[in-house]
């Protein structure tokens, strides 16, 4: 019966043989009307049972049997029970919250009570694993001591674990649209975890659920859209642990866990291994985070988040992040566009000229001419596009004012959170560095999507320069050393940081998972490739936020497949769009009649839009050959005409080409190539410093 819940125990014949116990749930899921909104609260077409004043948690699951579709003009005129909605959340965390009450039940059976009271109010472990993950048999080993300290006392402060998703159908030479997401796990969630900053990816995670008050398993709730006089109530409905109002309830969970000071620990080890629908759908999952992504800002911008107690009482440290960055960037844009000889406490009055001259400007003045003259002499003395010496001095004394007060600030920071250590008891503030840390990723993680149209801006740039003669003034050994300096720093950072972890990991459980070539290109890859995806979802994710709040609209559910489709059609022609635009650029380049002083401005653009277009090569021929079935038995019964008739024929030819070994080993080792000689380039040309010095810095190894 759709409408009904399916539920079944197992106890071993001797329950004492044993502690384990296994429970099958199968949630109620009715047939809906889809010409009515799938909606958060009881309304016209969506299901609800009553509960009386004086129901009981044993009495829920009776309760939800007894369940009606509100039907149209047929009002339910009950004011004594409560209407509770069937299904609050139609998506995968309404399922966990599901499983999460049933248990809560199960705990508080008599028979499954501990003698010891401080047992059977002890914090309770949740793992989830996908339908499309199993756990190895060493998950729970691996997971469960990180919740407890070295003393053996259970650390109520570590919120949940994670381990990485594992597909081992893909290996990274073939994972052309890196299903594996292997940066992310194998260095990106390593350097998080130092600060116990990595959130739940949903599957492969364990949280620890502290005890509740299990006298009623109901909540109240702010309904979000207004009754038909005009006044907003207050609902009832099941208790949530997980978040059921956005499509990346791990990530919303997560962050409700930072707010209140726990954290997280990373495992890096394959202790489960996924089944992948194909490599293709990690495309629509990009789509979901982003939507995700932009509609829990949006409820968290407007005070509409659906965070719990004590995280929603915290919810403005995220504001002080928020705040802060804003600073950040504002004094960035002031360096760089404001021409001043002071510092900004001395324009607010807060320190005197004098002074300032007496304890800043006079001490540095003799190490700046020094640098000066320093440089002069490499240079080889005046040119006509030289600084004079006091641009000079100013330029750089500005900079190290700002960075000094940059230095400030962060300590002022930390001895405000040292203090606030000591007054945890009484205030409920980040008493560690670390906190502030968890807070900042937590940031990145609700906008990251803000930054979508970088990889347009770089494009677009690279394209401008390949077809529009330009002009710029700079030193090129200055810039040839900065593109080099950013360039090692790059892969340093990468290869330092992965070794590290690598061996902490071989030496902990003789297991390395090593950032690979393959995975920087594939992460290089992505960035030019999702642009599109996450400007889509930009809209959508504002739409979904919208239907949120307007008509309390179920926005935590999803249909892969429309995303998958979506998604593969964006990045299909975004793709041949870059390729063919690199082609087209050579076109103009000789078609054009340069002068030769225009032909060496524009060939730089040119080379490097043509290494952006071959780092998407490979992800474009595979979603355009993707499925293509085309045997060596059908092609020789063809004529050679039939064959270049025959767009399966040419699918066929491409994938082989392009889509094998020999080519990938050669396509994984072109960006780390051209990362390194553009610095020798712009010794050679100057042409290639603007466009090749920023593309390093925005598009580098590991962005």
């Amino acid at each position: 019966t759709p409408h009904r819940d399916y539920i079944r125990d197992w106890v071993p014949p001797d329950p004492k043989s044993t502690a384990l116990r296994m429970h099958f749930t199968s949630r109620a899921k009715p047939k809906e009307d889809p010409r009515n909104i799938m909606v958060q609260h009881v309304a016209v077409g969506t299901w609800y049972y009553k509960v009386p004043p004086n129901a009981t948690p044993k009495d829920w699951l009776r309760l939800r049997q007894d369940c009606h579709e509100m039907v149209y003009a047929q009002n339910d005129d009950d004011d004594i029970n409560a209407k509770v909605p069937l299904r609050s959340s139609h998506g995968k965390a309404g399922g966990l919250n599901f499983v999460d009450n049933y248990i809560t039940i199960v705990n508080d059976r008599p028979e499954n009570s501990y003698p010891n009271n401080d047992q059977n109010e002890a914090p309770s472990l949740y793992a989830i694993a996908d339908a499309r993950h199993q756990f190895q048999p060493d998950f729970f080993i691996s997971c469960i001591p990180c919740f407890f300290q070295e003393n053996g006392d259970l650390n109520r402060r570590v919120g949940f674990t994670q381990a990485p998703q594992h597909y081992p159908e893909y290996q990274d030479k073939f994972d052309y649209l890196d299903n594996n997401n292997a940066q992310f796990f194998r260095l990106n969630a390593m350097i998080r975890n130092c600060c116990g900053g990595v959130s739940s990816c949903g599957t492969n995670g364990m949280w620890q659920l502290a005890n509740r008050d299990n006298t009623t398993i109901w909540q109240r709730r702010l309904k979000r859209v207004r009754d038909r006089d005009s006044r907003l109530r207050t609902e009832l409905i099941e208790r949530e642990q997980f978040h059921t109002s956005c499509k990346i309830e791990d990530t919303a969970s997560s962050l409700d866990r930072v707010l209140v000071g726990e954290y997280s620990h990373f495992v890096n080890r394959k202790l489960s291994y996924g089944m992948s629908k194909s490599p293709e759908g990690f495309l629509g999952a990009q789509q979901r985070w982003v939507e995700g992504a932009i509609t829990l800002c949006l409820q968290w911008i407007t005070q509409n988040a659906d965070a719990h107690g004590q995280a929603k009482r915290n919810g403005p440290l995220l504001w002080c992040v928020i705040i802060a960055f804003a600073i950040y960037v504002f004094a960035l844009l002031r360096l760089v566009t404001i021409e001043f000889t002071s510092s900004l406490l001395v324009q607010i009055g807060l320190v005197s000229a004098e002074d300032f001259d007496h304890f800043i400007r006079t001490p540095l003045s003799p190490l700046i001419s020094k640098a000066y003259d320093m440089l002069m002499a490499v240079r080889g003395g005046h040119s006509p596009n030289s600084y004079s010496y006091k641009v000079y001095e100013d330029m750089t004394l500005q900079f190290i004012v700002w960075m000094g007060t940059c230095f400030l600030c962060f300590v002022a920071l930390w001895l405000f959170t040292t203090m606030c250590r000591a007054c945890r008891g009484f205030v409920v503030f980040p008493n560690e560095m670390k906190w502030w840390g968890r807070l900042v990723i937590s940031f990145d993680n609700l906008t990251y999507w803000v930054w979508f149209w970088t990889s347009f801006f770089w494009i677009g740039f690279n394209v401008f320069l390949a077809t529009t003669p330009s002009t710029f003034h700079f030193n090129n050994i200055g810039m040839m050393s900065f593109m080099l300096a950013a360039t090692i720093l790059n892969y340093a950072l990468i290869i330092s940081n992965s070794m590290r972890f690598s061996i902490m990991e071989s030496i902990d459980a003789n297991e390395i998972a090593f950032l690979s070539m393959d995975n920087i290109w594939r992460a290089n890859q992505l960035f030019f490739m999702v642009g599109p995806i996450q400007g889509f979802s930009v809209f959508t994710g504002t739409k979904n936020f919208l239907s949120y709040l307007l008509y309390g609209q179920d926005i935590g559910g999803w249909a892969g497949g429309d995303l998958t489709q979506v998604s593969i059609a964006i990045v299909k022609y975004w793709t041949t769009t870059l390729i063919l635009a690199a082609i087209g650029c050579w076109v103009y380049l000789f078609t054009s009649n340069p002068t030769p002083t225009e032909y060496q401005s524009r060939r730089p653009g040119c080379i490097i839009f043509t290494f952006i277009a071959m780092d998407v090569l490979h992800p474009c021929i595979y979603l355009w050959t993707v499925g293509n079935k085309f045997t060596s038995d059908e092609a020789a019964k063809m004529t050679m005409l039939q064959k270049l008739s025959c767009s399966r024929w040419w699918k066929a030819k491409l994938a082989a080409v392009v889509l094998n070994e020999t080519t990938t080993n050669v396509f994984r080792y072109v960006a780390p190539t051209y990362n390194f000689m553009l610095p020798i380039l712009v010794f050679y040309n100057a042409s290639f410093g603007v466009s090749g010095g920023f593309t390093l810095v925005s598009v580098g190894a590991g962005h």
